[in-house]
């Protein structure tokens, strides 16, 4: 091996390319004819190109160009080799494990190339191993080996924010290119969630239905689309007061134009997908699969369209107005309901006992206002259809209408799912399975929004940050549905993985400013386990650091 150095001139401008160069000796092609007799086979040398070496440090160059002449001489290497011990590098397995997930996966080949989507690419790998604001994600880099597994250096919040509104305008590319093109009667799940914001001034922040328990907050609310496997395909950020069906119509234009969707059926939770969704689905030559609310359950009862009779464990089809209808009871859920209605009954009993012995020990305490707080309980447990409080001197009493909460529990655990999908298409019992595959969307949301990826609470103000964010996430949840299903074996959580693979850490024999880390020759038998099922780690990239 030997460096060579190429100098060029084009027009006024001069360049020079440094490369290390491998000689080899190669047979010459013969002419035609037969060689003669003893002719001994003619070679050539010809050099290969074993790499650019123009933009290392002439400090690097000059140490390799002394290697290669020791080495054509013969000289001993030994000055080479450090001898002192191996200094440990930063964590380098969490980003290199997670980066050979989204080049298989590709999400690497779906950001693009170029500094701002390696930017882009950090973010998405960061919500799975760190999570966190931008400020916290580049505090955790600076203890992993960026530089060496994506090629970033010197990056700021800053850095970050101007990357998501990079994201925020490549959405759409993204997901076409993550996106399968769908075959006819292709099947996918559609829900909403909602997920509460830090601060007042964000431009999407609106109070609305708040599923979060944050009733004092405003919040955004974010649509997932994803396949019948749960696979995340797009996601759609909204004010945080838009009603459910507002969003579906979106979703139905989603994939027809945007993936060129033909024929398929989308599966929408109870009451998601009303009458317009419902006539935009069918001028696309769409399908759905959704389930009444109880208003529609009861209002079909009271129409004879339902018998309350055909509600049992097995599933039952009743066919109406160009429209199927499924129904079943569900025995476990029906208990569930009843106790733990019976339970907010108890409670509120247990408050209105203590207000009566305060109101019976202080003269001064007001009955009327034990009433007041009486129905307030009562409404906010939603006991107030069938219980009603009244004032009995100077005490409150709960009186159940027991006709009332007959009426009320006749449809505990009783479900309709309504579809228009033909019978030849689709059985009563696929049907329902069909519906039921929507826990697998619930899955995802809780993913991204409490147990691994922490989408919430939000820090962001401008809308179009607040949409790469939720988009972040969203990559980030296809990574981990993946990791979680090769660690899955192993007994293993996507968080012990990352534990593991955090101390998979780069070594160096050299200077540690030079920044010429490689990856150990062995790991420890944890370690092993978890590289065993993930795609082999790329390489550490060259450092092009000069020596302090």
């Amino acid at each position: 091996m030997f460096v060579k150095r190429n100098r060029s001139r084009r027009g006024d401008r001069s360049y020079t390319s440094v490369l290390l160069v491998q000689g080899e000796r190669v047979p010459v092609k013969r002419g035609p004819g037969r060689p003669a007799k003893g002719a001994k086979r003619e070679t050539k040398v010809v050099h290969r190109t074993l790499a650019n070496l123009s933009k290392l440090p002439p400090a690097l160059v000059e140490m390799i160009e002394r290697f290669c002449r020791a080495e054509r001489a013969g000289e001993p290497l030994d000055g080479f080799v450090s001898t002192d011990e191996a200094v440990i590098g930063p964590a380098y397995g969490p980003l290199a494990a997670l980066l050979a997930l989204a080049r298989e996966m590709g999400i690497e080949r779906a950001l693009g190339s170029g500094r701002v989507a390696r930017l882009a690419l950090f973010l998405v790998l960061a919500r799975v191993a760190h999570r966190g604001s931008r400020l916290s994600a580049v505090r955790w880099a600076q203890s992993q080996a960026v530089g060496a597994v994506l090629d970033l250096d010197g990056f700021d919040e800053d850095d970050l924010y101007a990357a998501l509104d990079w994201l925020a305008t490549q959405q759409e590319r993204i997901e076409g290119e993550l996106a399968p093109r769908p075959e006819p009667g292709t099947l996918f799940l559609y829900d909403v969630t909602s997920s509460y914001l830090e601060g007042q001034q964000n431009e999407l922040a609106a109070p609305g239905y708040n599923r979060d328990g944050k009733h004092y907050k405003k919040q955004i609310v974010a649509g997932l689309l994803t396949d019948a496997e749960g696979e995340p395909v797009s996601v759609q950020v909204y004010p945080g007061n838009t009603s459910d069906p507002d969003t579906v119509a979106d979703q139905i234009r989603k994939l027809a134009e945007q993936f060129g969707a033909q024929e398929v059926v989308l599966v929408g939770d109870r009451g998601m997908i009303k009458a317009k969704g419902r006539v935009l689905l069918q001028e696309h030559g769409f399908r759905y699969i959704t389930s009444l609310t109880d208003p529609e359950v009861r209002k079909a009862l009271a129409d004879g369209t339902l018998q309350l009779e055909l509600f049992d464990e097995q599933v039952t089809e009743v066919q109406g107005d160009g429209k199927r209808y499924v129904l079943r009871r569900n025995p476990a859920m029906t208990q569930r309901v009843r106790s733990r209605r019976a339970d907010q009954l108890r409670r509120v009993q247990e408050k209105v006992d203590a207000r009566n012995a305060k109101v019976a020990k202080s003269k001064r305490a007001r009955p009327d206002v034990s009433l007041r707080e009486a129905q307030t309980w009562l409404e906010t447990y939603k006991l107030h259809r069938y219980v009603h409080a009244e004032l009995r001197g100077r005490e409150v009493r709960l009186v159940v209408d027991e006709a009332a909460r007959q009426e009320l529990e006749c449809l505990d655990g009783c479900y309709v799912v309504v579809t228009d999908v033909p019978r030849e298409q689709a059985d009563a019992e696929t049907i329902w399975k069909r519906y039921g595959d929507l826990q697998r969307v619930e899955r995802d949301f809780r993913t991204m929004k409490t147990s691994l990826l922490e989408v919430r609470p939000i820090f962001l103000r401008k809308a179009n940050r607040t949409r790469a964010h939720v988009l972040v996430t969203m990559l980030a949840l296809k990574l981990a549905r993946e990791l979680r299903r090769r660690v899955a074996p192993l007994g293993l959580t996507c968080e012990d993985a990352l534990d593991r693979l955090n101390g998979v850490r780069l070594v160096t024999l050299a200077d540690p400013n030079l920044g010429l880390w490689r990856l150990p020759t062995r790991w420890a038998e944890e370690q092993r386990e978890v590289l065993a099922v993930l795609p082999r780690l790329p390489a550490p990239r060259l450092s092009l650091h000069q020596a302090a």
